[in-house]
């Protein structure tokens, strides 16, 4: 029962049991999730009063309400009843990062992201200003991702382009090097966005907003500009690379036959040549900014000066020649004088 402070009037609602002590425990789990606390000390409060209000008032809204939940229930399971100090206390945080490792089998991420849960319900309780301060939450650190592809020898290239019994992929090979981008976006990649006069590849689409992944303007290697001069008189805005007259979304199967008949062993993918190039431009004293910024490693924000700076002559040139020189070589092994070459005569 309760009196509402506007009306005056006694509110009742049902506990939904008829046993006394059943009634006790909800009543007192309802008084938990919504009492409420200002500015409580670590020591005043327990982890299950926090995490019980945490899920009740927003963690079972979230699209990963049902990890939340298990997580939170390992955090209770470890710690109880503690406190929130008692719970934080350095020794007691790194014996509950062992113990999620050694009893419940969880990876090294897996780990991190239960720890990373029980830190943003902590902190979502001092947003709220149900308690005064958060202690300390030592994450581990995150697992070095697997490398996506390893890097390719010249002579390993020529193969997977002789291998490649499909025009779109040959084309997909040669732009992953000339370019040094993403297989994403070479597929998107339009003759639209390749700028013969300046010898200039927009890799970000018009009206594509830049991410995390930035795609750079990068410059056209001359290995490849013949090619791009035959394609853009037959039509100057179809999708760079095309199978049966339709873009290319993905080449998983395609890729997949075509390394199988190279016969490379190891981890060879698409990424592969990115990861090629970016060894290559090192290896032929490009300086670390131009690598930097071959690759697109650099902030989603970019200022006016970096928007003209690809018509400067000088913008990515000992990057380009170097890139030059890796596709000319691989002409070599190909039997033609330019990757163009190989590329027009496989139409």
């Amino acid at each position: 029962m309760w009196i509402d402070p506007k009306t005056r009037r006694t509110g009742r609602a049902s506990l939904g049991t008829t046993d006394f002590e059943e009634a006790k425990a909800i009543l007192n789990d309802w008084f938990v999730l919504n009492q409420s606390k200002t500015q409580e000390a670590p020591d005043e409060t327990t982890l299950a009063e926090v995490f019980a209000r945490f899920y009740e008032h927003h963690g079972q809204h979230l699209r990963s309400a049902v990890d939340i939940r298990r997580t939170l229930r390992y955090w209770l399971e470890f710690h109880g009843e503690a406190t929130i100090k008692q719970a934080l206390h350095q020794d007691q945080q790194l014996k509950f990062r062992n113990w999620l490792s050694a009893e419940k089998k969880l990876s090294q991420s897996s780990v991190r992201n239960a720890l990373m849960i029980g830190k943003s319900a902590l902190n979502w309780a001092w947003k709220r200003g149900d308690i005064a301060s958060v202690p300390y939450v030592q994450l581990v650190n995150p697992p070095k991702p697997e490398p996506k592809g390893r890097p390719l020898e010249i002579e390993e290239v020529a193969k997977l382009l002789k291998a490649a019994r499909e025009q779109h992929v040959r084309v997909l090979i040669a732009f992953l090097i000339g370019t040094a981008a993403r297989t994403g976006a070479i597929l998107d990649l339009h003759l639209s966005q390749i700028d013969l006069e300046h010898r200039l590849i927009d890799l970000n689409p018009k009206g594509r907003e830049q991410t995390k992944k930035y795609r750079p303007t990068v410059k056209l290697p001359e290995q490849l500009a013949a090619y791009i001069e035959v394609r853009k008189q037959a039509s100057g805005t179809e999708a760079l690379v095309r199978y049966e007259g339709s873009a290319v979304e993905s080449v998983k199967r395609s890729w997949a036959s075509t390394r199988a008949a190279a016969g490379l062993s190891g981890n060879v993918q698409t990424y592969s040549f990115r990861h090629t190039i970016a060894r290559w431009l090192r290896m032929q004293s490009v300086p670390a900014w131009e690598v930097a910024a071959q690759l697109g490693h650099k902030a989603p924000d970019y200022s006016t000066t970096e928007i003209y700076a690809p018509f400067d002559p000088a913008y990515l040139t000992k990057a380009t020649d170097a890139i030059d020189l890796f596709l000319c070589q691989v002409a070599r092994q190909l039997d033609a004088d330019t990757v163009s070459e190989f590329l027009l005569e496989s139409i």
